[in-house]
């Protein structure tokens, strides 16, 4: 491996024993192979030591520290990190093997692009798919667009020029839950359309007992203080669309409560969204979806709903009995 990597990809770890394995697999199988895979193990537990211990490949850098919390260790990663692109990467999430090819093509095409992310696949703990998939978005977006509708969905799919986490900002790790999404719309501020999405599914994104997205409350908690934030570094951009931030982002956590059985939270959940920005609500049928999914959870037989969500295509691992 070359001294000086170009990408360097970063795998923050709390006790991530049972599903780190094939995480690190599926990074030490890509086709692009001039990367650096940092691990920084944020004060683990259990026996993350060991799996990490078993992989001699000499990309992999590993650096322990107390348990500060995930933002810290993702600052901690990139004060470690040597190359000109940064990847992240949830350590229960898979990528496909063309993942960074696919990444460090686009951006060698397109210097005047920061950030790329791609499409995903919501898969469960045994890694089969849920039916459950990223948008399929296309193109560029910049801050208000990112703003108003987060389509890059999850941080596991994202590769940034270094240079641009530099000149926004290091992670902030006030933000325990929404670190890496406050990230990535500070990079999207600093010039117009400087974000592009590449049309293929080349992460899998887990869904899991546990996961933080599990802590609903605690989200939207957390998420209103992104908005705060926001507020005070880009008051014209929140002004024009925070409403819309704020319904859209409702409507994810309904999305959330009813993934988690909480049909009746998805509702109230939805009720918020509508009252944030009315006319958008009823004009994006993924809302009425949303509305529709809860209503037959909470109306219906609990085996006649399953059978439903069979039909459907949806096989999601419900946290209840």
């Amino acid at each position: 491996m070359p001294d000086e990597p170009l990408v360097s990809v970063l795998l923050c770890l709390y006790n991530g024993e049972p599903l780190l394995a094939p995480t690190l697999d599926s990074v030490l199988a890509q086709t692009w192979h001039h990367f650096e895979l940092i691990v920084i193990d944020d004060g683990s537990t259990d026996g993350s030591g060991d799996v990490l211990g078993r992989y001699p490949d000499p990309r992999l850098r590993v650096y322990h520290q107390e348990n500060l919390g995930p933002g810290a260790a993702l600052a901690a990663a990139l004060e470690k990190a040597s190359g000109e692109f940064i990847a992240f990467l949830d350590q229960d999430d898979l990528w496909h093997p063309e993942k960074l090819a696919a990444h460090i093509g686009l951006h060698q095409r397109h210097l005047d692009i920061d950030m790329s992310f791609s499409w995903f696949v919501l898969i469960d703990e045994c890694g089969r798919e849920i039916g459950l998939r990223s948008q399929r978005y296309r193109g560029r977006i910049g801050f208000r667009g990112l703003l108003e509708d987060f389509v890059i969905g999850a941080t596991s799919n994202v590769v940034v020029r270094r240079a641009a986490i530099n000149e926004a900002g290091a992670p902030d790790i006030a933000f325990r839950r929404f670190y890496d999404l406050e990230l990535c719309l500070r990079i999207a501020r600093l010039r117009p359309d400087n974000v592009e999405a590449i049309p293929r599914d080349l992460m899998f994104y887990r869904r899991r007992s546990g996961q933080i997205t599990r802590d609903i409350d605690g989200l939207r908690l957390e998420w209103s203080q992104v908005l705060e934030k926001l507020e005070r570094i880009a008051p014209l951009d929140m002004a024009a669309a925070g409403a819309l931030a704020r319904s859209n982002m409702n409507r994810y956590f309904a999305r959330l409560a009813y993934e988690n059985d909480r049909f009746a939270d998805g509702l109230h959940l939805l009720g918020r969204a509508f009252s944030a920005s009315p006319l958008h609500f009823v004009t994006d049928f993924r809302n009425a979806l949303t509305a529709a999914a809860c209503l037959a959870g909470l109306l219906l037989p609990r085996r006649a709903h399953r059978q439903l969500e069979s039909w459907a295509g949806l096989h999601r691992q419900s946290p209840w009995p």
